[in-house]
Order: structure tokens, then C-alpha cells, then sequence
């Protein structure tokens, strides 16, 4: 069974590699074949997963095995993520037409080739993987596609506020930080940081969405950072927030003319303010340097900087005070269940006589949403009965997605 959770965390990567590069052939981006290539990648590895299954309680290395191919596909599936992400939030921005004009901007390129690498990177570890499964003696079995391939793929379920459990109160918390009157410098940073599953990008998301923050900041930018910390392609992704800009190369001369930009964004406020969330940040080499352009861009106090990682060091160096952080709490057991539920429940209600197993499996997931929403997407493919779904409760599969 541990099998099977494992291959619905690498079937979401699949289906988000398909649909991702349906979109890069439609729009011209450069690394399509890599991307094709992820899709064939996950699913020749995920080949090995049955006969894993059967031999992980005999052989430690493919207990770890199984763990490593989990951890490859949830950073498969972060960086997809991101790729979907910004196509749209550039098609909303500047319409599909004209952002096929712009594809070829040092920003977009610059992004393409941080993409390109990571996707490189995973194809090494699927590589690595592929040949420690043939070293392990793991043979490649047919799949059933059924549980491989999740029929309720959501590339963009992240954009549907609807959807999201559990994150009111630390909605709240990161605004009332964002407007707080208080804090009179110029340019003042939030970390939210927590592990991996937890939904930081999620909640940045709520938050820059909020209509209070919204209001209080005249110029809002959202920026993917990623490994590459590159302050110049930071200030550049903020800078073509500004519609028919031209980007300079120089980092004065990008400074001065996001400065400009964002003056002439000013809304009617008595002094101007901007937003910017750094998502998923892992080093903050080029940190000192960063700040000291943010605040070259803007003299006014009160603009401030979300900074999304899960390395607890990052934190440290961005915060402003020890008490202008973040750290999203863990979902209640009912609110995994809510998720579960909504995920298991398919075009069929749940029986009540499944829902005691239901709330003890929600339990197993220790409050990380992610590890409930790949559980019920398992349980959606399976019959909806006593057994199946006591072989999921007792199953370790659980505690491979969530330690």
C-alpha cells in the first residue's frame, strides 16, 4: 500500500508535466523536450514501484529507495508548480498575445533558464534512481493506471481560494504584520517558513490577495526565486510588472527605473508603498545587496517584503524583529479530513460507516495538507468499502509522504 501513495505523489508530477508542456509547445518556451522527457522519466521510475512495495520490508535500501523517489517528485511537482504559475499570472498581466511578444524579455528567458536547470537536476536524481531500482534487483511491472494517474489532477488548484482549509488564522496574522502602523522602516520583511507541504506558497498567495493589503500597498510584486538568488533578476521580474517597460542590465540603472515605476503607481496615498513576496527562497547570498536596492527604490516607510522558505537559517537572516515571522501551524484533524473527504468522495457519497476509519487515517497525516490531499486522491481511485480502506489505514504508506 505504501506503493501506492508513493505513485500518487509521482502521478501529480505526470499529469502536471503533461499539461505543462502542452502549454510550452503552445507558446513557444525552449525546454518542452526536458519537461517531456521529466513525464517519461517519472513514469519508467514509477515502473519499479509494485515490486518496491513487495521487497521494502526485506531490504532497508528500498524502504529508502521508495523515500528518495517521494522526495523527487514533490520537488517535480514545486517546480511545475511554479512554471504553471507564472503562465498565468503572466496572462493575466500582459494577455496571451502580447506575452508571446515579450517571451524573448531578459526576465522571461532568465526565469526559462533557472526552470531548465531544476528540471535538469531532477532528471539526474530519476537517473540516479533509475539506476539504483536495477542495482536493487527491482523489476519494471505493469501499472495500474487507476491509482498511477490521478483522475483529479488540479495544476492550478493553488489559484482557487475556495478550495483552501485552515488558513484563515494565519491569514490574518501575516496582514495584521503587513498594515501594522507600528513599524516605521523603510522596507521591513515577514518570513514565513515552515517544511514542505504546509502550504507557504499558498498562504502568500491568500495574504498578497488579501483586499486589506491590497489597499494599504500601491504596487504589489511576486517574484519566484528559487536556488538562484540573483538580485538583478529579482529587481527585473519587479520591473516588468510595469507593462511595455524596457529592461535595463545595469543594477543602478535598474534600481532608478523601478524607482520611477513605482512613484508613478501612486494611488492618491499620502506616501506610496509596495509589496514584494520572495516565494521559496533557499540562500540569501546577495541578501545585504538586495535590501539596500529596496530601499533605494523607495524612500518611504512602510513597504514591505514576504519571504517564503522552509530553511529555518534564511529566516533568520531576513527577519526584521524575532516576532515579524511567521510559521503556519499544522491542520487540525478535522480540517486533513475535510480535505481528505473532499478529495475521496468523487461522484459518490461516503458511507458513515467509513468515516470513523476516515477520521483515524486523517489523524496519520499529522496535520500536513499536502500529505492529505495525496491521501484522498489515493482513496478516490479505490472502492469505497471497509477493507480497501482499513489497508489504508494500516498501511505505513502514510508515514513515507508525511516524515
Amino acid at each position: 500500500m505504501a506503493e501506492a501513495f508513493v505513485s500518487a505523489v509521482v502521478g501529480e508530477a505526470v499529469s502536471k508535466a503533461a499539461s505543462v508542456a502542452v502549454e510550452m509547445i503552445s507558446l513557444g518556451w525552449g525546454f518542452k523536450d526536458e519537461i517531456q522527457r521529466l513525464e517519461n522519466s517519472l513514469e519508467m521510475v514509477g515502473a519499479f514501484l509494485q515490486d518496491a512495495e513487495g521487497k521494502q520490508k526485506q531490504m532497508n535500501s528500498v524502504k529508502l529507495w521508495l523515500e528518495g523517489l517521494r522526495d523527487v517528485a514533490y520537488e517535480a511537482g514545486e517546480v511545475l508548480d511554479e512554471i504553471t504559475y507564472e503562465f498565468l499570472r503572466r496572462k493575466v498581466e500582459v494577455g496571451v498575445q502580447m506575452w508571446r511578444k515579450l517571451r524573448d524579455l531578459p526576465s522571461t528567458v532568465i526565469f526559462r533558464h533557472n526552470m531548465a536547470n531544476r528540471v535538469k537536476d531532477i532528471l539526474n536524481s530519476l537517473d540516479h534512481l533509475n539506476k539504483k531500482a536495477k542495482d536493487y534487483g527491482l523489476q519494471q511491472l505493469a501499472i495500474d493506471q487507476r491509482i498511477f494517474i490521478p483522475s483529479n489532477v488540479e495544476t492550478v488548484s493553488f489559484l482557487d481560494d475556495s478550495n483552501i482549509v485552515g488558513r484563515k488564522n494565519d491569514v490574518s496574522k501575516v496582514v495584521d504584520m503587513l498594515v501594522s502602523p507600528q513599524d516605521d522602516r523603510t522596507v521591513s520583511v515577514v518570513p514565513i517558513v515552515a517544511m514542505a507541504g504546509i502550504g507557504k506558497t499558498t498562504l502568500a498567495r491568500l495574504v498578497y490577495n488579501d483586499v486589506d493589503v491590497e489597499r494599504r500597498f500601491d504596487v504589489r510584486f511576486w517574484v519566484c526565486v528559487s536556488a538562484d538568488f540573483n538580485v538583478k533578476r529579482i529587481l527585473r521580474e519587479m520591473l516588468e510588472h510595469f507593462k511595455g517597460t524596457s529592461i535595463p542590465q545595469n543594477l543602478n540603472a535598474l534600481t532608478a527605473k523601478l524607482k520611477g515605476k513605482i512613484e508613478q503607481a501612486k494611488r492618491g496615498n499620502e506616501q506610496i508603498k509596495y509589496l514584494l513576496v520572495l516565494d521559496d527562497v533557499w540562500n540569501v547570498e546577495q541578501w545585504d545587496e538586495l535590501m539596500w536596492c529596496l530601499e533605494g527604490v523607495n524612500k518611504n516607510r512602510g513597504n514591505k517584503v514576504i519571504v517564503t522558505t522552509r530553511i529555518e537559517d534564511v529566516a533568520l537572516k531576513v527577519e526584521t524583529l524575532p516576532n515579524q515571522r511567521h510559521q503556519p501551524g499544522k491542520l487540525k484533524d478535522e480540517e486533513c479530513w475535510s480535505i481528505i473527504q473532499e478529495k475521496a468522495r468523487g461522484d459518490s457519497p461516503i458511507s458513515p460507516s467509513l468515516v470513523l476509519i476516515g477520521e483515524d487515517i486523517a489523524k496519520q497525516c499529522h496535520g500536513v495538507p499536502l500529505a492529505a490531499k495525496v491521501i484522498g486522491g489515493t482513496m478516490r481511485k479505490i472502492e469505497k468499502s471497509r477493507g480497501a480502506w482499513l489497508k489504508i489505514q494500516k498501511s505505513d504508506g502514510i508515514r513515507l509522504i508525511v516524515c
